[in-house]
């Protein structure tokens, strides 16, 4: 049991599912979330449209620093992986400078090797409200 006020989250998790019919597994041991998907481009375009449908706009740099942000307040640090490599990075244990000129927040990593070579460019708001929807599930399985 954590101490009152304190925030922080442990996640259990070794989840694999379909969005969309695009593959994705989802593994997760104390404060560290791994997403992987082998069509991350698919995987962002179907995320990009249930986030739009959500918000009744596209995500963007807002939605992505709320996400990174919200992790680090749990505790949480979630990265997305792609057959490529690492895509992103969100969360606690990221402080990036760039991050914050490109993201908005420094609580996130684009990881450009990954991105460009994990089947085309990627939409980074998206995948922060995959790794936001995972990490609500973990919250709400907490209470």
């Amino acid at each position: 049991m954590t101490p009152e006020g304190d925030r922080r989250l442990e996640v259990t998790a070794d989840l694999r599912l379909e969005v969309d019919g695009v593959p994705v597994r989802v593994e997760a041991s104390g404060s560290e979330i791994s997403v992987t998907s082998d069509d991350v481009r698919r995987l962002f375009a179907a995320v990009r449209v249930a986030g739009g449908a959500a918000t009744q706009g596209s995500p963007g740099r807002t939605e992505l620093a709320r996400v990174a942000d919200t992790l680090a307040g749990h505790g949480l640090t979630a990265r997305l992986d792609g057959p490529a490599g690492r895509v992103l990075s969100l969360g606690a244990d990221v402080d990036s400078p760039a991050g914050s000129a490109l993201l908005g927040t420094r609580r996130a990593r684009l990881h450009p090797a990954g991105a460009l070579r994990s089947s085309g460019p990627v939409p980074v708001a998206a995948a922060g409200l995959l790794l936001i929807a995972i990490a609500a599930l973990a919250r709400r399985r907490r209470r």
